[in-house]
């Protein structure tokens, strides 16, 4: 292994194959972006096992001429430009000519292909190397067909997420290259099952409705800057309407999809002074520029380009969210002030004090008592200690709740603050994973229709079983709504459309580690706990502390957000100066 050897051509091939082939849906990816250059107004995919066993993609593009298909699957062999000056203005999605041999050599790969100009088009069959081509008399366009993914690699598949995220994965490639070619019709399906259909839209809303759905369309504004190099389009949230997660901020160059690092906090920044901590502006972005003015040649998967002055391009992203704002606020006194807009519904799950909020309890003990010269206020770390404390003897007290967020309860020489909603949560989380807790179910008067995005309503089918489980009772009802008929009888007060995307929000981020009882239990338990401001009885406070310290009790909210801190007398003594 100390000489040096050039290694053989499929050796070379198979870890080239690397750059491009990231998994199934980098497959799909690159396929349906071929059909696009190709000016297909009709894209059907077709997916079985993820992938792994088999993946097609159908177009009535233009097609291959059939004394060129050899050379479709050969390495840097492209129709997309001719020399090197045509790298300098790239208008269509690839042009390096490498993904069709990539796929090749990691697969058992079919193209049928016939130009509308010729009656015979070809048949090409590639395995292990060796390529075959016969007659071909089937309609106008290309189909391809990728089968056995990496079966003479085998360690690839090692690496390779579950067949549910590789799912995810191509549903959103697929979502992300039809956004900006609102004329194409594009489905997919999925071991037969039809997931996304995409008819023929006239304009970007149109599309963006299609896979977003209206309720999310009318909570965007859309705003457009041009200049001489640039045109820029945007599709905004209103004030209001704001995300859990980063999921609806996209840009796309040349309607190209890529991911640009500096596109979250831009959008953050713009609408900081409107938008809570933890919460996202959703922002569609369409960046029309001279093909001259960027490089797409910057990335073996094409996931960047490089614009010829990145901060120019922030101004302009910064200009148009601001522009979308100003309709609804205005500037004064270097603030955003609300204006005399319609207010709309707070954005799902952002009620006040979800997670603590503004009066919320801070995130460590460091912060519990920040600038007060306290030095041993602590957070209550280790309940065993804590239960001894307060059994010891009987003269606990309880003193009531404070600024409508903290139960106050006295004990010898110390208080103990205790942020009830994070507390309850804790009891509720810990009863709801009992083993062999049996999930209630609540029917509602009037079914709910919940309309979502094609990726959220994918999402809810694919787990409808294990929301059964906990007490749910929905129905696929479109293409983008769902019909909520129960809900889980422990969350009963709480509101439908709420508590799923709640749901969905945790399977996009914890469930996809798996632990899908945790991610129901601790959504379930946000929405059934006492909230901040609830009125509470006496003998709600009694048997609130006396759940909480029960000797297993851990004194952490589901998420993590401890619940208790212990101010001991002398804290206090040292503060107004009586030591």
């Amino acid at each position: 292994m100390e000489r040096i050897k050039i290694l053989s051509d499929s050796v070379q091939k198979k870890i080239a194959a690397g750059e491009v082939v990231e998994g199934p849906y980098s497959i799909v990816k690159e396929l349906v972006e071929n059909s696009i250059d190709a000016g297909a107004s009709t894209i059907d995919i077709q997916v079985f096992d993820g992938g792994l066993k088999k993946i097609v993609v159908r177009d009535d593009g233009r097609g291959i001429y059939r004394d060129d298909i050899r050379l479709a699957v050969m390495e840097h062999a492209t129709s997309k430009i001719g020399d090197i000056h045509d790298i300098e203005a790239i208008g269509s999605y690839g042009f390096r000519g490498e993904a069709l041999s990539s796929i090749s050599s990691v697969s058992r790969l079919a193209i049928l292909s016939r130009r509308g100009d010729e009656e015979v088009g070809a048949r090409l069959t590639s395995a292990d190397g060796g390529v075959e081509i016969t007659d071909y008399a089937g309609p106008a366009g290309t189909t391809i067909i990728v089968e056995n993914l990496f079966y003479n690699v085998p360690a690839r598949k090692k690496f390779l997420k579950s067949i549910r995220t590789e799912l995810r994965s191509i549903r959103d490639a697929v979502l992300k290259s039809a956004i900006p070619n609102p004329g194409i019709t594009v489905t997919l399906a999925v071991d037969d099952a039809r997931q996304i259909t995409l008819g023929e839209a006239e304009t970007l809303e149109q599309r963006i409705e299609q896979i977003y759905g209206s309720g999310i369309m009318n909570n965007l504004y859309r705003e457009v800057l041009r200049d001489l190099k640039v045109s820029i389009d945007g599709f905004l949230s209103r004030p209001h309407y704001l995300a859990s997660s980063r999921s609806m901020q996209m840009l796309f160059v040349n309607r190209r999809p890529v991911e640009y690092r500096y596109l979250g906090f831009i959008l953050s920044k713009a609408y900081e002074a409107v938008v809570p901590r933890g919460r996202y502006p959703a922002g569609l972005i369409f960046i029309d520029i001279d093909p001259h003015l960027v490089d797409v040649n910057i990335h073996p998967a094409k996931r960047e380009v490089k614009l010829f002055d990145h901060r120019y391009i922030d101004r302009l992203i910064t200009g148009l969210a601001e522009k979308a704002l100003n309709r609804e606020h205005r500037v004064e006194g270097g603030l955003f002030v609300s204006g005399a807009a319609p207010q709309g519904r707070p954005a799902m799950g952002d009620e006040p004090n979800r997670t603590g909020g503004a009066t919320g309890a801070p995130d460590d003990g460091a912060h519990g008592m920040a600038g007060s010269g306290l030095s041993s206020s602590t957070f209550v770390k280790d309940v065993a200690d804590l239960y001894r404390d307060i059994k010891k003897s009987g003269d606990s007290r309880i003193i009531g709740i404070a600024l409508g967020t903290y139960l106050i309860l006295e004990k010898d020489a110390s208080l103990y603050l205790i942020d009830f909603h994070a507390a309850h949560e804790r009891i509720i989380y810990d009863s709801l994973m009992e083993k062999g807790h049996v999930f209630e179910s609540q029917r509602l008067a009037f079914p709910r229709v919940l309309e979502l995005s094609m990726e959220d309503h994918a999402l809810i089918l694919e787990n409808n079983g294990k929301f059964s489980e906990i007490g749910f009772d929905i129905e696929d009802f479109s293409d983008t709504a769902v019909k909520i008929s129960a809900l889980p009888e422990v969350a009963r007060n709480a509101d439908a459309a709420d508590l799923l995307m709640d749901f969905l929000e945790s399977f996009r981020t914890e469930g996809r580690q798996a632990d899908v009882a945790h991610t129901m239990a601790a959504t379930l338990a946000c929405h059934a706990a006492k909230r901040a401001g609830d009125r509470l009885t006496t003998d709600d406070l009694e048997r609130l502390v006396s759940d909480i310290f029960r000797r297993d009790r851990l004194l952490r909210c589901p998420h993590g957000r401890p619940f208790v801190y212990k101010l001991e007398k002398q804290d206090l003594e040292k503060m107004f100066k009586r030591l």
